[in-house]
């Protein structure tokens, strides 16, 4: 299954870094009075306690440090290797799990770790037992394990955790169960994590861990979010801390939580600006009674900040304030030698749109001009289709005869877009789309088709002729879009087409296109039970596990286990010998590198063959067979992710196979390598390092690795660039 990345398939923009093994300063207000509490003379109480306050966070571990886990003991080996193997098979064992939990606390953490990756329930009444494992390490990951469960019968548990009292002698505990609770936003998770971020003192180095991973929880549940819980923490002296705070006001915004982040836009740390940059939008700043030219001064002034994370951010929130200032800075920034803002900027005239026709004709120079990079031509020619519809029409004309497949299929969405939102059979750019859907390059017909089926919506019967011709496109990905608009018309007088979809999917080299059969067919059944009769009734049992659970979710229980069984365990194909491999080489140090070589420097990675050890593997394997060599980036998102591991370069390709999420409590800070989705357990071969931290990705997508050097490069790369090579480092 191809893997557009994470986030909508890794769309969007966020920010973060998470709080596994930050610098331990005293939290907020940077009170030590205890400990400086002897010297009274003048400013020598002061200096005393920031000393003491900057001996403090030297001690403590850095907020880049990747987590390192003890060696196992060679008796161990075998039970660790059967546990992973349960993993990979997605296969519950209640007695192995059993088993090791008698064994040594490494071998405790694998072993939770484990069962919540498996994900089944029957594993909680030993997850709640493994809160209270007294190596601290077990009780966190049984806590993260629960997450992943989201059995909300551990709440009390979990919440449990949080009382603050207790909870800086096992504050990694209390932060997971933190996390935990948000994953499954109960009424008294929500009550539990918001009590303690409101009483957790705030001069106790103790529990800051505890507090830095419930800020990034505490938004994740439904709103009203407690303002003043939070913003207690945002003027921290301890600056992890103070962004956490940020980020949480951010993700949910008010009018109390604005004015707050407001004072920290030219005061507080880098990505403290980042997120006031983020949610300094016109519209909260009118609620919080910010007086507007001072909120655009604020923004004005982000958008010439050294940090993308700061800059980015603010030109995106620019847009909003739809004044002159704000499109001349914007033309500014699309017309200046920083692509990522300038492609930020573009990014947002769309939000504009009609709003901003003083961009139309800049945004038709950079989509015409060859000398720009080819990221920036197709994101000028998108939003100038927002702009004036007409010039983008003409832009596209031109485009759609250039040599470049990325041209031309920026030509072909122009095309959708215009033709799909008016009457389809009557458009005089149906001609035009229709010819893009032929296009030798399939990747210019997917984005034909792609386009149509998004810009028709609901109403994707009108374009049922494009959809035929969809279905016909020896391009499978082209097929995906087709089968999707007949999903999305669900006429069971449809069925025949998609079953002739899914036995046409049976041959080729990706499973994209029988899955969304399978969820077509399901909505068609939705409306006549006699689909899925003739569905089973005409299909084996089909070898893949994500075809048989998507079976499952599409047709329901009761029809698709009787006629296919159950979709787990997945038949991996590997021995216990194996894994027992992986189980060494992940307990090896230092742990494996690979290094991206790229047209603008070398990037290398640490691997974590430890906490993910089956992706590491077979990013290696795939490295060792030169699979990544010349690949294009396909993707890049300025302040979020560079993405690559497409051979198609358009993040529709893979290697023809998936693998197993191994979902981990490695945070995702700036440089983290993830790997990218389509849903769960779809990773094959793409995936992606971050700009900056970005906590709402943490505990969805496997983190396999960090840039250990060459993050100038990382922030260099753009989309249709060519890597050089990946090379394993030995």
């Amino acid at each position: 299954m191809t893997a557009g990345t994470a986030g909508d398939r890794l769309q969007g923009t966020g920010d973060s870094l998470r709080l596994r093994g930050v610098p331990a300063a005293a939290t907020c207000s940077g009170r030590r009075e205890d400990a400086a509490a002897t010297v009274r003379e003048g400013g020598l109480r002061v200096v005393v306690a920031a000393n003491l306050f900057a001996l403090l966070v030297a001690l403590s571990p850095s907020p880049a440090a990747a987590q390192r886990h003890p060696p196992l003991a060679p008796r161990e080996l075998d039970t660790a290797a059967r546990l992973l193997r349960l993993e990979d098979r997605r296969e519950y064992d209640e007695a192995l799990l059993a088993s090791a939990m008698r064994g040594s606390g490494e071998l405790r953490r694998r072993a939770v770790l484990a069962a919540g990756r498996i994900g089944d329930r029957r594993a909680t009444p030993l997850l709640v037992g493994g809160l209270v494992d007294q190596d601290t390490a077990v009780a966190a990951s049984a806590a993260f394990a629960l997450g992943l469960l989201r059995d909300t019968t551990a709440v009390p548990a979990l919440a449990a955790l949080l009382r603050t009292d207790g909870v800086s002698r096992r504050a990694s505990v209390a932060g997971e169960a933190a996390l935990a609770l948000a994953k499954m936003p109960t009424a008294a998770g929500k009550q539990a994590v918001t009590s303690f971020v409101a009483e957790a003192p705030l001069n106790d180095p103790g529990s800051r861990r505890a507090v830095g991973e419930a800020l990034l929880a505490i938004w994740r549940f439904p709103r009203p979010m407690n303002t003043a819980a939070v913003t207690r923490w945002l003027p921290s002296s301890d600056p992890e801390l103070a962004w956490r705070a940020a980020y949480a006001l951010s993700r949910r915004p008010n009018p109390a939580g604005t004015a707050a982040l407001m004072q920290q836009v030219r005061g507080g740390g880098e990505l403290v600006q980042s997120f006031a940059m983020r949610g300094l939008t016109a519209a909260l700043a009118d609620s919080a009674g910010i007086p507007r030219a001072s909120a655009l001064a604020a923004v004005l002034e982000g958008t010439r900040s050294r940090s993308h994370a700061v800059s980015v951010n603010a030109a995106r929130s620019l847009a909003t304030f739809e004044v002159p200032e704000s499109i001349s800075r914007l033309l500014e920034l699309l017309n200046g030698g920083d692509a990522y803002l300038a492609v930020t900027a573009a990014e947002s005239f769309a939000r504009l749109g009609a709003k901003a026709p003083a961009a139309a004709a800049p945004l038709r120079a950079v989509a015409l001009d060859r000398a720009k990079p080819i990221f920036l031509r197709t994101t000028a020619l998108a939003s100038l289709a927002e702009v004036d519809e007409g010039a983008a029409v003409g832009v596209a004309d031109l485009l759609a005869r250039e040599a470049g497949w990325r041209e031309r299929a920026a030509a072909a969405r122009v095309y959708a877009r215009a033709a799909g939102r008016a009457d389809y059979a009557a458009s005089p750019l149906r001609a035009k789309l229709e010819a893009a859907t032929r296009d030798p390059d399939g990747r210019v017909a997917t984005a034909a088709f792609e386009s149509a089926v998004g810009a028709a919506g609901d109403s994707a019967a009108r374009i049922r002729p494009l959809l035929e011709a969809a279905l016909r496109n020896p391009d499978f990905y082209a097929r995906v879009n087709g089968i999707g608009g007949f999903g999305a018309i669900a006429d069971p007088a449809d069925a025949s087409l998609l079953l002739d979809a899914y036995a046409r999917a049976q041959r080729d080299p990706m499973n994209d296109a029988a899955l969304a059969a399978v969820d077509a067919l399901g909505a068609l059944a939705r409306k006549d039970p006699s689909v899925a009769r003739a569905f089973f009734a005409r299909f084996p049992r089909s070898g893949d596990y994500l075809v048989r659970q998507h079976a499952v979710a599409a047709f329901g229980d009761s029809v698709a286990v009787p006629a296919w069984g159950q979709p787990l365990p997945v038949m991996a194909g590997h021995e216990v010998e194996w894994y027992r491999g992986l189980v060494r080489s992940g307990q090896a140090r230092p742990r494996p590198h690979a290094r991206i070589v790229t047209e603008h420097g070398a990037i290398e990675l640490e691997l974590f063959a430890d906490d993910a050890p089956l992706s590491v593997d077979n990013f290696l394997s795939l490295t060792r067979r030169g699979y990544f060599d010349a690949h294009e980036w396909p993707r890049v998102v300025p302040n979020f992710v560079i993405q690559d591991g497409d051979p198609r370069g358009d993040t529709n390709g893979g290697p023809g196979y998936s693998i197993r999420d191994e979902i981990n409590r490695q945070p995702y800070l700036e440089g983290t390598l993830g790997m990218a989705l389509s849903g769960p357990d779809t990773g094959g071969s793409q995936w992606f390092v971050t700009h900056s931290p970005q906590p709402h990705l943490d505990g969805t997508y496997t983190v396999f690795g960090r840039v250990v050097r060459g993050m100038e490069t990382v922030n260099r790369v753009l989309p249709g660039e060519r890597i050089i090579r990946v090379e394993e480092v030995r």
